[in-house]
């Protein structure tokens, strides 16, 4: 139930790269945070999510995918 909010984290991650550029070009854009704490946020969200579908992987394997049944079956 949580892997889409890690899909979603990744996307923030994403977005952390190019707003760690902008603060590190306008210093004056962060209200006092430093531009290596988005990058930092970043490559801890990248972390979390890999290691939760890592540890979801070990947790549960072989697990059935319990939305099968809805899917078209021609595939």
């Amino acid at each position: 139930m949580f892997r889409p909010f890690t899909g979603f984290m990744m996307l923030t991650a994403i977005v952390m790269v190019p707003m760690s550029i902008v603060v590190y070009a306008h210093p004056n854009a962060d209200n006092g945070m430093p531009f290596w704490v988005f990058g930092l946020m970043a490559i801890g969200l990248v972390a979390f999510a890999i290691g939760y579908s890592l540890f979801l992987d070990w947790f549960t394997p072989g697990a059935e995918d319990p939305f099968a049944r809805y899917r078209r079956s021609d595939r």
